[in-house]
Parts: C-alpha cells; sequence; structure tokens
C-alpha cells in the first residue's frame, strides 16, 4: 500500500493506492509551522487524514506528503514528522515530504513532464520544472509577505473594502460591509470577531474570499476588481517561474490546481495576464490533483531530493 496525504492550511484529504483503493474524507487543515506550532503539531494533523485511510499498525510501503509551509521546516522538523507517521504504520517505511507545490504539479503534470502548476488555495505557490533537474518556485511566501492571488489575499482586500465603506473613504464597499457585518456583526466589531474565531487568522480571513465572490457576481464593482487583480498576480507568479526556467519563445504547459479556481472568476484575468506576459504559454487541464501527486512522490523512482523543495527519509 501506497500513502498519499495532501495536507494543505484549510484541509488535509489521503488515499491509500494498493490492492484496494481507500479516501479518506478532509479533515482540518495543517497548520504552517511558525511559532508556537512545532512538527508536533503538524504530525497530529497529518495523523487524522492518515487515519481515515489506514488502520493503525497497517503495512505501508511508502508514504508522500505535500505539506503546505514546508519550506518553515527544519531537517530535523521533517524527519520528527516522518517518525511520527511511521510510528502509526508497520516497519519502517520511506516518507518523502514535499511542498504542496511538487505535489501539485505532479499531480497536474505528471513525473519528469517540464512546465509550470499554479496552485491556488488559502495560499498560493507557483511550480516550475524544467523536465530534469531544474525547479523555479515562485510565491509561497505566506500571508505576510506573498501569497499575492490566493484566497488570502481576497479576503483580505474584500475585509479591507469592507471597512473603508464604514469609514466612508474611498475604495469602500457597501456590498462587502454588509457581508462582514452579516457575519461578524457591526463594523466595529469585525476585527475582533475574527481574532476570536479560535483558528489561524489567515484562513479565517481566506474564508471571506466567497463573500467576495458573490459580491463580484452581483455587480459590485469593487469586489470584481479584487478577483481581476488576483487573476493577474497569478499570471505574473506563473510567467516569473517560466521565465526563470525557459526561453522566452518556449511554449510552457501551464496548469492550474487548487480550490480558488473553482470560483470561476480567476480565468479571464488570468488567462489575459498570462497571454500579454507568455505569449507563447498553453494552458493545459490538469491530469491529476495534488493528492495524485502526493502518491506519485511516494512511488519508486520520484524526483530527487531538493532542499527547500523536497525531502525525503
Amino acid at each position: 500500500m501506497i500513502v498519499g496525504i495532501d495536507a494543505g492550511q484549510t484541509g488535509i484529504r489521503a488515499v491509500c493506492r494498493g490492492a484496494e483503493d481507500r479516501a479518506g474524507p478532509p479533515v482540518a487543515g495543517v497548520p504552517r509551522m511558525e511559532a508556537p506550532v512545532g512538527p508536533a503539531d503538524v504530525v497530529a494533523a497529518l495523523l487524522a487524514a492518515l487515519e481515515t485511510v489506514v488502520d493503525d499498525g497497517a503495512e505501508v510501503e511508502a508514504i508522500g506528503v505535500g505539506l503546505s509551509g514546508f519550506e518553515l521546516a527544519s531537517a530535523a522538523d521533517l524527519l520528527a514528522i516522518a517518525d511520527g507517521l511511521r510510528a502509526r504504520v508497520r516497519g519502517t517505511p520511506p516518507v518523502t515530504i514535499a511542498s504542496d507545490g511538487v505535489t501539485s504539479l505532479l499531480g497536474a503534470l505528471g513525473r519528469g513532464r517540464a512546465g509550470v502548476v499554479v496552485a491556488a488555495g488559502t495560499g498560493v505557490v507557483v511550480l516550475g520544472h524544467d523536465g530534469g533537474d531544474g525547479w523555479a518556485r515562485v510565491d509561497g511566501w505566506g500571508s505576510l509577505l506573498g501569497d499575492d492571488g490566493s484566497g488570502f489575499a481576497i479576503g483580505h482586500a474584500g475585509l479591507r473594502a469592507a471597512l473603508r465603506s464604514a469609514d466612508g473613504r474611498e475604495g469602500g464597499s457597501p456590498a462587502l460591509l454588509a457581508a462582514a457585518e452579516a457575519r461578524w456583526g457591526a463594523s466595529e466589531a469585525v476585527p475582533t470577531g475574527i481574532l476570536r474565531e479560535g483558528v489561524p487568522v489567515s484562513r479565517v480571513v481566506a474564508s471571506f474570499a466567497p463573500a467576495v465572490a458573490e459580491a463580484a457576481r452581483g455587480g459590485d464593482p469593487v469586489a470584481a476588481a479584487i478577483w481581476e487583480r488576483a487573476g493577474d498576480e497569478l499570471a505574473a507568479s506563473a510567467a516569473a517561474a517560466c521565465a526563470r526556467l525557459f526561453g522566452a519563445q518556449d511554449a510552457v504547459d501551464v496548469a492550474r490546481l487548487g480550490s480558488l479556481w473553482d470560483s470561476g472568476l480567476l480565468d479571464a484575468p488570468f488567462r489575459a495576464g498570462l497571454a500579454r506576459r507568455r505569449p507563447a504559454a498553453r494552458l493545459v487541464e490538469a491530469a491529476g490533483t495534488s493528492l495524485d501527486g502526493a502518491v506519485e512522490l511516494a512511488r519508486p523512482g520520484g524526483p530527487a531530493p531538493v532542499e527547500g523543495l523536497l525531502w525525503r527519509g
């Protein structure tokens, strides 16, 4: 049996592939490894997913994990995570842990295929691969310094527009203010309401993105502009990954993965922004998901370790 785990900030999914395939339901997302979060917290989140597909003490051949926030983990952290997973299964299966960008690319494009994947959910990571030893990661810096075009960025911009409306400042959106107040109460209560939800603030802020989507579909120009800007930011990141690995005229395959694309509001600005920056790029449908990529990561003969992207233990 091979186990794949797709560990995002909003949710974690696991699958077991073998004589009988088994897919588990999503469980709560993995916390990014920033103080006070440590490897034990990450292990607990991953085990909740592992237990949906593998009985305690079952024999497992290999485990692959696509981990949001991988870049924050030290080698010691990753070893602790691997040992924590191995403790729940029989034997000592190899554990491969990688950035969720790596598993998104493997799932979307397949092993060894050159191209770029744009993985957009609560956060964003864009990863390019030249089909050999060359890799290029763009963004994935977290909500404080990056994640441009992410669910967090959209939710954050929407909340700022809501409170600008409450203040009577330019750039505000009465529609978004109404959505924020419907969830958290009067505008004065919105900031404390967000902090009191008991989950990482980035997830709470990102969870406002659907309200921004609803306002945009309802004709709110501020909300529509937020989604247009997000699509263009994602296109800029995809173009940057292309430029670091390929020639200007190369027909690079670009795939999209992640829950944020389901809104339908990113597609047009993303296509326009990418065509403007990389006219030769080819948008392709993803062949599989990041969960498929986690399984592929675990299979023998997978990609070699890459510092900051992929670890084997």
